[in-house]
């Protein structure tokens, strides 16, 4: 396979999610002719937010302009496919596998031929959404994607070819009818095509965007890519140590950070610690609100530094939590449930007492399972990259980079056009709220008078 190309330093606009971000789609599928491109042509399947007001649809600040990178599909001239997908890869590595068997089949290409996939970055990636819908929601967004994106080469080789669009057939990226044929990429060969594929939602919502309309898509017994086992391309460089870990990610000159934490659950600051600037001269401690942290020119000098600080420092004291052998009593007895939330699922549906209560056979028994922490595999690291020009750059390992791009915003009350996340390989974990995510503390002890690098 090809050198996976992950463009972390590809930048197109960021997209800004200021406003509408609830705005309802109508389904939109044509194609503009924007000239010549140097690189031999393509099209580009882009998304639009398309409102009762299309005029004002193509300048809002929540549309992903299809012209940069933000896109889900892209065929190219040497008839290669890009996807991009705002899933992260936690050791699945679906967005590597199975996206790309889910685009082949829809796109009717070869496995092989899809030489490009873009994870996780919000500059350079659509849809937003958890990694945890991986195989759900993120699907059905893709694949609607690449069904809308299999129409475009179809029109354009029934002009191409003279031949109806119904009387056309196509088999691993080759358009046939009529006696002619003719490749995706001789379609797209010096021309710049873009497609708008309808979209809803918000990015930085739990479930970010989702595709709408209906574009006629493959039926399960019509799949030849779907079901067959294919190499995970990404593994070698797992294995040889080529992998971009997210411990890899250095800037110039950056600094070193190490956060103070409570040893305790609830623990509230009362006061942080001091320096010792005769053996620490240029440590300095970050205290915002309940955060504490040591930034340091070095990162074993942070992490001295920061054991000094913390030996020092005041929390409230804590009640504790009854330990895992008396957890259930504490639940039955203890626990002030007045103050819980009570949590419904969207999907749910009827009468759960009624339900009980017409049931034929009764069965009442008491399940107690342990709790299973959402927990890391390994430490991991984060890097807040601060410029001169007001953006600030988050290299991290999250599964939900487009959620966290518009924490870090409302945190640094900036437009979210102003943070850009990253991602990269990492411990991994499951669940979202494991206290893994070193990014928003990263971002918090980061210097907004010196603009620089931390890493933590």
């Amino acid at each position: 396979m090809p050198v996976w190309k992950l463009l972390r330093n590809c930048r197109g606009g960021s997209p800004s999610l200021d406003t509408d971000g609830q705005r309802g789609c109508k389904v939109s599928a044509q194609l503009s002719r924007r000239g010549f491109l140097q690189t031999g042509g393509s099209l580009i399947a882009g998304i639009v937010f398309l409102g009762t007001e299309t005029g004002n649809a193509a300048t809002s600040n929540n549309t992903l302009n299809a012209a940069l990178p933000e896109s889900w599909v892209a065929i190219h001239a040497d008839n290669t496919v890009l996807i991009r997908t705002g899933k992260c890869d936690f050791g699945q590595s679906s967005v590597y596998t199975a996206y790309r068997q889910i685009v082949a089949d829809e796109l009717d290409v070869t496995f092989e031929s899809i030489t490009t996939v873009v994870p996780g970055d919000t500059d350079t990636t659509p849809d937003g959404c958890g990694t945890f819908d991986l195989l759900g929601r993120g699907v059905g967004n893709l694949r609607k994607a690449a069904a809308y994106t299999h129409q475009a080469p179809l029109d354009l080789a029934s002009q191409h070819l003279g031949v109806a669009k119904d009387q056309l057939s196509v088999n691993e990226g080759v358009v046939s009818g009529g006696g002619k044929r003719v490749t995706y990429g001789e379609l797209v060969k010096g021309q710049s095509l873009k497609l708008t594929i309808p979209v809803t939602g918000d990015l930085t919502s739990i479930f970010g965007l989702t595709v709408t309309g209906d574009p006629p898509m493959k039926p399960v017994s019509q799949y030849k890519v779907v079901g067959k086992s294919f190499k995970n391309s990404i593994i070698p460089a797992k294995v040889t140590a080529k992998e971009v870990w997210v411990t890899d990610v250095k800037v110039p000159g950056m600094l070193h950070a190490r956060m103070v934490h409570p040893a305790t659950l609830g623990s509230k600051l009362i006061a942080a610690g001091q320096v010792d600037k005769k053996r620490f001269p240029n440590s300095q401690v970050v205290v915002k609100g309940n955060l504490v942290g040591v930034v340091a020119p070095t990162e074993w000098e942070a992490i001295q530094a920061s054991r000094q600080v913390a030996a020092a420092t005041k929390w409230t004291e804590w009640k504790g939590l009854p330990g895992n052998g008396n957890l259930f009593r504490y639940f039955r007895q203890d626990a002030d449930w007045k103050s819980a939330a009570v949590s419904r699922s969207p999907k749910s549906g009827g009468d759960t007492s009624k339900a009980l209560a017409a049931a034929p056979k009764k069965h009442s028994a008491t399940y107690e399972m342990p709790y299973m922490k959402h927990a890391l595999l390994g430490p991991t690291m984060a890097m807040a990259d601060v410029k001169s020009d007001g953006t600030v750059t988050v290299h991290t390992h999250n599964q939900n980079p487009q959620a966290l791009r518009g924490q870090l915003a409302l945190m640094l009350g900036v437009s979210s056009d102003k943070v850009i996340v990253k991602t990269y390989s990492g411990p991994g974990h499951y669940g979202p709220l494991n206290g893994g995510n070193a990014g928003a503390e990263d971002e918090a002890v980061s210097p907004r008078s010196r603009p620089r690098g931390i890493r933590m």
